[in-house]
C-alpha cells in the first residue's frame, strides 16, 4: 500500500461518498419513519425525531471527534446496524431498489476505505 493513500484523490472521493451515504442514512430514515407512523400529527414529529436519533448516535460513537470511544468493531457493529437497519425497514415497507443501492453502495465504500486506510 501506498503511505500516502490516505491523501490520494481516491481516498477523498470514498470519503465524499460516505458523507453523502451517511446523508442518505438519515434521508432513508426518514422516509421509513413516515412510511410506518400513524398519519397525523405525530407523523411529522415521527418524521423530524427519527433522524434525529440517528445523528445523535452517530455523533456519540461514530463521528471522527465522537465523544464516546468505542472499540473499533463495536462501532462497525453500530454502523452496520444502522445501515442493515434502515435497508431492511425500506424493503419492508415495498422500497427494494432503494433499500439495496443504500446498503450496497454503503457496504463498498466501507471496505474500499479499510482497504485504502
Amino acid at each position: 500500500m501506498d503511505p500516502d493513500i490516505s491523501a490520494s484523490p481516491a481516498r477523498a472521493v470514498l470519503l465524499t461518498v460516505r458523507f453523502l451515504v451517511e446523508l442518505a442514512l438519515l434521508a432513508g430514515t426518514a422516509v421509513l419513519v413516515w412510511r410506518v407512523a400513524p398519519t397525523g400529527g405525530w407523523q411529522w414529529v415521527a418524521v423530524i425525531l427519527g433522524p434525529i436519533l440517528v445523528a445523535v448516535v452517530w455523533g456519540l460513537f461514530l463521528s471522527p471527534k465522537a465523544s464516546v470511544t468505542i472499540p473499533s468493531i463495536a462501532a462497525l457493529m453500530i454502523e452496520a446496524g444502522l445501515f442493515l437497519g434502515v435497508g431492511a425497514g425500506l424493503f419492508a415497507v415495498g422500497l427494494a431498489v432503494p433499500a439495496a443501492i443504500g446498503v450496497a453502495v454503503w457496504a463498498l465504500d466501507r471496505l474500499l476505505l479499510a482497504v485504502t486506510s
